[in-house]
């Protein structure tokens, strides 16, 4: 893409790093000199933004007026943190750069509620309209800058914290007055002080980024919206962001990955040419104010690695200058002239062969961030698009409007594709050993042995896919052994990973610090195979007229739920869904809400009987179970499972009804089965 630098705008580009680890100063750093050396005018710390104690503004400092909550801080992090951040942001004052710093709401301390019992509603959720909230959340952004003088502003997230601000129960204000409240406290705050706000609605349904935006747009028109290029996540497989037409009197600010966060985290090859084209020709079109580029994810950062490329492409195209010239320039200076052709048109295919891997005939197949856990594969439906009669009804955002799968055979075809173009890829690098320096092409290797043995993966985690679903559809044991027989293939492509790539291997967690995600994997599929097989084949005796097996491969039943957070657990060696995530099973840092629902099948036009096995993680049973237009709420003492009987007569005609069960405390409920009689 040649243009002319005359036709490029002036505009702010930016980089966020550290996403989302705790603060390693040589790292910011090198980040800052980097930004000082290609003219970035921007840095966005994003930091442990979900640990505990560690993330967001509070994690930084030390809090004046309450001071009472410094005791349960990191004083190490904060003093380390007060050295090293407080040197980088004064060096990238010094040339030009602002400095923000991102921070979640609605976040308040550990025992927070204790010391302040009057700022709890009858329902013992926190009521955000109370003046200590308010006082709480004024004080610490004035404590913050005060520890960090040379940041410029906060970005902000009202998502992913202790205190649901979307979801609290019993509120005086609704969720646009919310919105508007706690955003508007910090917006006054930053002003009074003469610091930024920017606001990062990170809306999943397009009602809410509706409700968001309007909350924003009333608070000051000067307001800041930064969003994500691809709508909803990071995956290659997400759209353009159609939300960006609902942003009408905002500035925007585009935040863009150009690392991979969902797709390798920079332990694959890849070479984002076309992505970053397609996604900034688009944005171009909303006028945006500015650039964010995430540049890093979990630990890994692209710096003298191949994939420093991606922040080359994104440089030239901000800039105006011609992407093929400078990635050519980026691999003669790197690698040598003589090889700089050929590492080039190797990269050039690895997009298209991450997509051949991630994608399921356009389908997210993966987040390929890791190795997928049994309940996200169970949570995405790869069990269910297995299927000859596959039924997929949810409205989230993985699944493409109007997806069509076609034939078993084509999805086989597109993972063998993948399988044979990686280890061509593979067998290239390895032909160019001679021809460069032993440390760069130690890394190439990596990564590229990486690849091959990820697209070899996913093509076995299909059959494993493919043969627990067909079992429970046919009942052909051919099924069952293609399941069993792949679970040991995926167990002797780990070993010989393993063996390979020790810790470099890509299934390493390098977030939960875990090398056998593949075992992991294996080990839960036969369990659940063993305690879903046992299970339907007494459920199929009874001669129901339906049935499910909650937090099973099979459940089906066109699950609905609230996006990730559904999750599937064992409670005492039996499968259920649970409403909400499962770490921790109590107020998430993540989601403390959550719901799923399902449509039975019934006798149309006759009396049937929905019998639900529910139970809960804590002493009470909070659950509003919704059945058609019947509420039933529960709020009482359970030990173990709980039979529920729900009479529901079908008008004739109706020969479907959908259940939904939705969490109301932070005892969360679950559902073992369903039956309709």
């Amino acid at each position: 893409m040649a243009t002319s630098n005359a036709n490029i705008r002036k505009m702010n580009k930016g980089l966020s790093f550290l996403n989302p680890v705790d603060v390693d100063g040589d790292y910011y750093m090198h980040v800052t000199d980097y930004a000082i050396k290609y003219g970035y005018n921007e840095l966005e710390l994003i930091g442990p933004t979900h640990h505990g104690v560690k993330g967001n503004c509070d994690g930084m400092m030390y809090s004046r007026k309450y001071s009472q909550f410094n005791c349960d801080k990191d004083s190490e992090y904060i003093e380390y943190c007060l050295d090293v951040v407080n040197k980088c942001t004064k060096k990238a004052h010094e040339h030009g750069i602002k400095n923000y710093f991102w921070h979640h709401e609605l976040d308040l301390p550990n025992g927070f509620k204790e010391a302040f019992p009057e700022i709890l509603n009858e329902n013992g959720d926190i009521e955000v309209t109370h003046p200590i909230v308010k006082d709480y959340l004024a004080n610490r952004i004035l404590d913050f800058f005060h520890a960090y003088p040379y940041m410029d502003g906060v970005v902000l997230t009202l998502h992913e914290t202790k205190v649901p601000l979307l979801k609290l129960k019993n509120q005086k204000l609704d969720k646009v007055g919310r919105v508007k409240y706690v955003t508007q406290i910090l917006f006054e705050t930053c002003k009074s002080i003469g610091k930024e706000l920017i606001v990062r609605p990170f809306a999943s349904l397009e009602e809410d980024y509706v409700m968001m935006t309007k909350a924003y747009e009333e608070i000051s028109h000067d307001l800041v919206i930064m969003d994500k290029w691809t709508q909803f996540d990071w995956s290659l497989t997400a759209p353009h962001n159609s939300f960006f037409n609902k942003i009408k009197h905002n500035p925007l600010r585009v935040e863009t990955d150009i690392f991979g966060e969902y797709f390798g985290k920079g332990r694959l090859p890849l070479l984002l040419k076309d992505h970053i084209k397609e996604k900034f020709e688009y944005c171009e079109k909303f006028n945006p104010c500015g650039y964010i580029s995430r540049i890093d994810r979990g630990g890994n950062h692209p710096f003298g690695e191949v994939n420093e490329v991606n922040l080359v492409i994104m440089y030239a195209v901000l800039n105006g200058l011609d992407v093929d010239a400078e990635i050519l320039k980026f691999m003669e200076e790197k690698y040598g002239k003589e090889v700089a052709p050929e590492l080039k048109a190797i990269m050039d295919t690895t997009e298209g062969i991450l997509k051949k891997i991630i994608y399921l005939q356009g389908y997210y197949y993966s987040e390929l961030s890791r190795f997928p856990t049994l309940n996200h594969s169970k949570n995405h439906f790869y069990f269910e698009m297995m299927k000859d009669e596959f039924c997929i009804a949810s409205d989230e955002w993985f699944i493409p409007k109007n997806w069509e799968r076609g034939t078993l055979d084509g999805v086989i075809a597109e993972k063998d594709a993948a399988v044979k173009e990686a280890k061509d890829a593979f067998e290239k690098i390895k032909a160019l050993e001679s021809k460069l320096d032993k440390d760069e092409y130690a890394k190439l290797y990596r990564q590229f042995a990486n690849l091959d043995l990820v697209a070899r993966l996913w093509r076995t985690i299909t059959d494993s896919y493919m043969g627990y679903a067909k079992y429970f559809e046919t009942g052909k044991e051919e099924y069952k052994t293609l399941l069993f027989s792949s679970l040991d293939k995926l167990d002797a492509l780990n070993a010989e990973g393993l063996a390979l790539l020790g810790k470099k291997f890509f299934p390493f967690d390098i977030d939960l610090n875990k090398n056998d995600m593949i075992g992991l994997f294996t080990d839960e599929t036969k369990r659940s195979f063993a305690y879903e097989e046992k299970v339907y084949n007494e459920l199929v005796k009874e001669n129901l007229t339906d049935f499910i097996i909650c937090g099973g491969a099979t459940e089906s039943h066109k699950l609905k739920k609230e996006v990730n957070f559904s999750d599937t657990i064992f409670v005492n060696e039996e499968l259920v869904r649970i409403c909400g995530n499962r770490k921790g099973l109590a107020w998430s840092l993540i989601n403390a809400h959550g719901w799923f629902s399902y449509e039975l099948n019934l006798k149309e036009n006759a009396e049937n009987t929905i019998e639900v096995v529910c139970g809960a993680s804590g002493e009470t049973l909070d659950l509003k179970i919704t059945v058609g237009d019947k509420e039933i709420i529960l709020g009482e003492k359970v030990e173990g499972k709980k039979l529920i009987t729900i009479p529901y007569a079908a008008k004739k005609g109706e020969n479907t009804v959908r259940i939904r069960f939705d969490r109301l405390s932070g005892s969360t409920p679950y559902a073992y089965t369903i039956k309709v009689k």
